[in-house]
């Protein structure tokens, strides 16, 4: 039977948990969300049937992420890109992927982003790589004695949400999430999921900022599970209180110094150079290297860009690398294999553009 590819149905959406599951090692736990999500719709999840069986599955998710002019794009994020295994190696996820990109060129999607380690797979099908911001940093003992750093309750979650609005407002390539995004997506009232945001109180109690802090764990030579590295994914405050900011990345250093794990840090430069350079000697960037993108509407990127009513059409290629487009949209530092001219880079400056582990998809 030749196989079908098509949109997923609604009453086969625990089919398609299975298919995810058993490709990828979280269960239906982890995958639900994607069917719970507010924007998802059936044309979103593309499906390969054969004799009368889904053996391969792909996903879009639609996000709002912000721009360097404070408004927002649509980007489309790819995930779980998953065929079984007795069914690989029959191009079954390439078509999959080549349908959903219809999907996203007919829709009011910018741009896609998906994180991968087979590049070469998604370059054949028209996507480049975008390195996104990640620095690792060697951990130290850094004194925060008088501060108290504790997990998020529930009810803290508006004050969470004003101080991600504060210190994100001017970071390009951020989701601008709802309240609908937090509880589904981030699933804020599940204690297990929001256990890995913690509060900064100060000395006299005050609630000040909080950190996202993830562990990655793995197994020595003896099966020992231990920490390898301490990711700080996200953190939240008043922009303008460094006394806050500095303690919550003391408490990262600290905390990964204690454990033997390495330190890593999803900020922009601009933020590494202000919060983090004045705590920690050592500090390198190692860039989010699976990043890749593609362009969905060139005309929605121009004109985001504002290139017309700059004067600056005459300085793009033709054609224009897509990395290097959303690199100028975002005020990313390009790919070393994309050099943008020096009058494009004036025009369109580096800005803290990043993207955070907590709106992972």
């Amino acid at each position: 039977m030749n196989p079908l590819f098509r949109e997923l149905r609604p009453e086969e959406q625990t089919t398609c948990l299975d298919l995810w599951a058993q490709v990828f090692s979280p269960g239906h736990d982890y995958f639900e969300r994607y069917f719970r999500d507010p924007y998802w719709k059936p044309t979103y999840t593309r499906v390969c049937e054969v004799e009368g069986a889904l053996v391969a599955a792909v996903q879009l998710v639609r996000r709002p992420v912000r721009i360097a002019n404070g408004q927002t794009l649509w980007m489309a994020g790819i995930a779980n890109v998953a065929t079984l295994p007795e069914h690989r190696g029959r191009g079954y996820a390439s078509q999959l992927l080549q349908d959903l990109h219809r999907v996203m060129d007919s829709e009011d999607f910018a741009f896609g982003m998906l994180f991968t380690g087979i590049h070469d797979f998604y370059q054949r099908l028209g996507w480049e790589r975008l390195p996104l911001p990640l620095y690792e940093a060697t951990p130290t003992p850094v004194d925060v004695s008088g501060w108290r750093f504790r997990t998020a309750e529930a009810d803290e979650l508006p004050m969470i949400q004003r101080w991600y609005y504060a210190f994100y407002a001017d970071h390009p390539l951020t989701v601008q999430r709802d309240d609908a995004y937090w509880r589904v997506w981030i699933r804020w009232d599940d204690p297990s999921w929001r256990n890995k945001f913690y509060i900064a109180q100060d000395p006299r109690g005050s609630a000040r900022g909080y950190i996202v802090l993830e562990t990655h764990y793995e197994r020595d030579s003896e099966g020992n599970r231990v920490a390898r590295r301490i990711s700080i994914a996200e953190l939240g405050s008043d922009p303008t209180d460094l006394e806050a900011l500095h303690h919550l990345i003391g408490f990262a250093s600290q905390t990964a110094h204690l454990m033997g794990a390495s330190l890593q840090i999803f900020l922009p430069e601009a933020d590494i150079e202000r919060l983090v350079r004045p705590l920690l000697p050592e500090v390198r960037w190692v860039g989010q290297e699976g990043a890749m993108v593609r362009v969905c509407r060139w005309e929605r990127v121009y004109d985001a860009l504002g290139m017309a009513s700059h004067g600056s059409a005459h300085l793009v290629q033709t054609p224009m690398p897509q990395a290097g487009a959303l690199a100028l949209l975002f005020g990313l530092p390009a790919p070393n294999s994309i050099p943008l001219s020096h009058e494009l880079r004036a025009r369109y400056p580096l800005r803290p553009a990043c993207y955070s582990p907590v709106d992972s998809f």
